[in-house]
């Protein structure tokens, strides 16, 4: 099966390649990325949804992204092309209630095919091949034909919101269904648009609000605000860290853990600083890729979600990763929840919310088999299944003994801050190392301390379930209006999910005081 390197741009991307220093599989991805951005600006300028009919937005889109994909992948769009008409044909001949089923299990077995294919021909990751697309396809059939499953056999008040928001009440079109596939703004990396969303986007109606004149007579009006403020944002963001990925992550590699000079190294602070450091920079790779493919999207007019508080149009609706939430991050969870946050979004849409047992295991082991068959994915998604729970269980021990003033809880926050950082570092190293012998000598070289402190954790602390050991509820707050409560769902009261969080409150607190 023919990669990147026997596309038609082979010339141009190896002169380039020489040029630049990089493979031509980069250079391929860069010039469909920017293909792309310029596309979307003009496919929001002269196709504009007021101008032109659905088809000929979808047309559109099929053309480009048949034409990207081909660039890209080569041969490999023949994967993506039986995949996703394979999964077509069930949506539209199976029964609905169980085409969910159907299409779950054969783009998970198609991807996985693929996934064992690329691992024996040791092609490794990270090549820019059809892998990353067919991760994206499995997830938007897999999310459309549960969408439809809900949509036409559930009652709207047994969905909840995530469902809700996700529910398709009519088969798709032959042209919607290819023009949601080949979808060039997230074709690459993503984000992933869900079926209802891109169709909203096609027909404008993400512009449309209903308002009420003087007389309470409800009228549509269009509003298309500009998105050059966030197109802006996020394209210096991710040149600045494609800058770090080329000038620093070379000098400072992940791989470096397992060098002698660290691992021999007998300074505990610099093996750990440099595990720190090498991860953090290893972020940037994530960070330019999906702050780049959020900007290509935001250019053509999709991911805008109203307006904020200060009456700034919001263009968050397609964000694969909330930086300031991740990097602020007090807990697992809360950073789990603001990293690859549409697939987040996939996982437990169709895992999360409808296994009856070990929801969390499960999620997890279903996001290890979806990235592939490496022994570090599963090293990293069972690890960190193992602590999220954990960490849940001293979150709720522990917390309430904190929440007696602004500044115990500003010094709680921040030491969860940094066991957390710590926490991603360690777990989320296997995952690039992909193999078992590595993820191996890594984790004997810190004594698996992290393993072995969330299972005494998990074997000795008090868990919600338990009414033993567990503080006693007074439910109060003090003269400040903080709260002071022993003990209740730690979810619900006064809980910061990062730093900034902290910081506000905080600093709201302390204006009360001044008062």
């Amino acid at each position: 099966m023919a990669t990147a390197g026997t596309t038609p741009l082979n010339v141009v991307s190896s002169f380039f390649s020489n040029l630049l220093g990089v493979r031509a599989a980069e250079v391929n991805f860069l010039i469909c990325q920017f293909t792309a951005f310029f596309y979307s600006y003009l496919f929001r300028w002269f196709l504009n949804p007021r101008k032109v009919s659905p088809t000929t937005r979808h047309i559109s889109q099929i053309l480009l992204g048949v034409l990207l994909a081909c660039i890209s992948f080569g041969w490999g769009i023949l994967h993506i092309l039986v995949g996703a008409g394979v999964s077509f044909l069930m949506i539209l001949t199976f029964d609905p209630k169980v085409v969910q089923y159907y299409v779950f299990v054969f783009s998970m077995l198609h991807l996985s095919y693929v996934h064992l294919y690329m691992q024996v021909r040791n092609a490794g990751v990270g090549n820019l091949d059809y892998i990353g697309p067919m991760m994206i396809l499995t997830v938007k059939t897999s999310a459309l034909a549960f969408g439809i499953h809900d949509g036409l056999t559930k009652d709207e008040s047994k969905l909840n919101s995530l469902q809700r928001e996700l529910v398709v009440r009519r088969y798709p079109g032959f042209l919607e269904y290819w023009s949601y596939i080949f979808c060039p703004q997230g074709l690459l990396v993503g984000p992933v648009c869900y079926f209802s969303s891109y169709m909203d986007f096609i027909r404008g109606k993400n512009f449309t609000r209903t308002v009420k004149d003087e007389n309470g007579v409800e009228r549509i009006v269009y509003e298309e605000p500009s998105s050059v403020r966030a197109v802006t944002i996020k394209s210096l963001f991710a040149l600045f860290c494609g800058i770090v990925l080329v000038m620093l992550v070379p000098k400072v590699p992940i791989w470096g853990n397992m060098s002698d000079e660290v691992l021999n190294s007998p300074s505990v602070l610099y093996r750990l600083g440099y595990l720190l450091v090498s991860v953090e920079v290893a972020k940037s790779k994530y960070f330019f890729g999906w702050m780049w493919a959020d900007a290509i999207s935001n250019a053509a007019g999709l991911g805008f979600v109203g307006y904020d508080k200060k009456g700034r149009a919001d263009w968050s609706g397609l964000q694969n990763v909330d930086v300031i939430g991740f990097q602020t991050a007090t807990s697992l969870k809360s950073l789990i929840d603001s990293w690859n946050i549409r697939c987040t979004m996939w996982l437990k849409y169709v895992c999360y919310d409808r296994v009856p047992f070990q929801k969390r295991l499960l999620t997890f082991i279903l996001s290890a088999f979806w990235h592939g068959f490496y022994p570090g994915y599963f090293a990293t998604f069972i690890s960190g299944s193992l602590l999220v729970s954990a960490a849940a269980k001293v979150r709720y021990a522990m917390r309430p003994y904190f929440l007696s003033s602004p500044q115990m809880k500003l010094f709680y926050d921040v030491l969860t801050w940094s066991c957390t950082y710590f926490s991603l570092a360690y777990i989320i190293t296997p995952f690039t190392y992909l193999r078992l012998e590595p993820t191996l000598q890594f984790f004997n070289s810190y004594y698996w301390f992290l393993h072995i402190l969330s299972v005494l954790v998990l074997l000795t602390f008090p868990s919600r379930s338990s009414s033993s050991g567990k503080p006693k509820i007074t439910h109060k707050t003090d003269q400040n209006g903080f709260n002071v409560s022993d003990h209740s769902d730690h979810s619900q009261s006064n809980e910061a999910t990062s730093i900034r969080d902290v910081v506000t409150e905080t600093q709201r607190v302390n204006g009360r005081k001044g008062r």
